[in-house]
């Protein structure tokens, strides 16, 4: 759960790294070791909520996005 927070934070706040985790989750997958659940959820409920976000996030609007997404994933994991 802590990988795949830690991914989202850092897509939320830059748009470049958002596009790989959006376009390209096979290589996040293999960076970051992902589990099968995990990987399910990144091209999944995580991807659903990255298309969602505004482009860009306002830096103002960055740790509520963060903490959203983070509460997210902590629902889906539970």
């Amino acid at each position: 759960m802590e990988k795949l927070i830690e991914i989202t934070n850092k897509a939320v706040a830059d748009y470049g790294f958002r596009q790989i985790v959006q376009w390209s989750p096979e290589d996040i997958a293999a960076q970051w070791q992902l589990s099968t659940r995990e990987v399910e959820l990144l091209t999944g409920i995580i991807k659903d909520e990255l298309d969602r976000l505004p482009i860009p996030v306002e830096p103002s609007e960055v740790p509520q996005e963060q903490e959203r997404v983070a509460d997210i994933i902590r629902q889906a994991l539970s």
